[in-house]
């Protein structure tokens, strides 16, 4: 008789000043109807506070290093699948890479099949000094081993169905990110950010950043099932 093939846990890593809570629906979601186990990094906003030099990415890293071997042993599994919103989808690129980063290295690559980013905000003219880095040493898909899928949000600024907080930031976020105010997104990343070079894209209509700026946003799982069912997974 045949076992039953073991499948990649995934490990959530969350977008800035963002708390494992508010990945729970997401969670939920995926383990429910996709029958996949799931376990959300648990990094705190203080964390993120510190996240504006290396020694604070290597801090949030680190959390995902222990996450990933945590989540391997419980599921007897061989790999994971990573899912990073907003900035978390940038740290994962840096945690798959071999090189050492602070002294450490993270080598994610050898654990991971499938990369996921939500929302991320991989190509920016006005780039954080550490996700420049990111995306100068390890541009678009960069290591051919693994599956990687960009996942982007578009909504509407003008509609009655847009929330206050996105009329108010969506423009001067684009500006910020993209030097272009005009440009379409999920009211915080500008889509083409978003979609990393040499991905899998999917673009997701009606479709914000985070719970601030409205219900349907990534996390959401009417969302969740919208993208897990595009997604060429391997």
């Amino acid at each position: 008789m045949l076992k039953n093939k073991i499948k990649n846990p995934i490990i959530i890593l969350g977008g800035f000043l963002i708390t494992k809570e508010a990945y729970d629906d997401a969670k939920n979601t995926i383990e429910k109807f996709f029958s996949r186990k799931v376990y959300v990094v648990d990094v705190k906003r203080g964390d993120w506070f510190k996240s504006n030099s290396a020694k604070g990415w290597a801090y949030i890293l680190n959390k995902v290093s222990y996450t990933a071997a945590l989540a391997l042993k419980e599921t007897n599994a061989k790999k994971v699948d990573l899912i990073g919103h907003s900035s978390g989808g940038v740290i994962l690129r840096l945690f798959l890479s071999d090189k050492p980063f602070n002294n450490e290295i993270y080598n994610g690559k050898a654990i991971t099949k499938n990369f996921i980013s939500l929302g991320s905000p991989h190509q920016a003219i006005n780039a954080t000094t550490l996700r420049k880095f990111v995306d100068e040493k390890y541009p678009g898909n960069f290591f051919k081993n693994i599956n990687y899928v960009s996942i982007g949000g578009q909504v509407e600024i003008s509609s009655k169905q847009t929330s206050l907080a996105t009329k108010l930031i969506a423009r001067g976020s684009y500006k910020s990110i993209s030097g272009d105010k005009n440009a379409i997104g999920d009211g915080l990343v500008p889509l083409p950010s978003s979609l990393l070079r040499g991905s899998q894209q999917i673009t997701l209509p009606q479709t914000v950043h985070g719970g601030f700026f409205g219900n349907n946003w990534y996390g959401s799982p009417p969302k969740v099932k919208e993208w897990w069912k595009q997604i060429s997974w391997r």
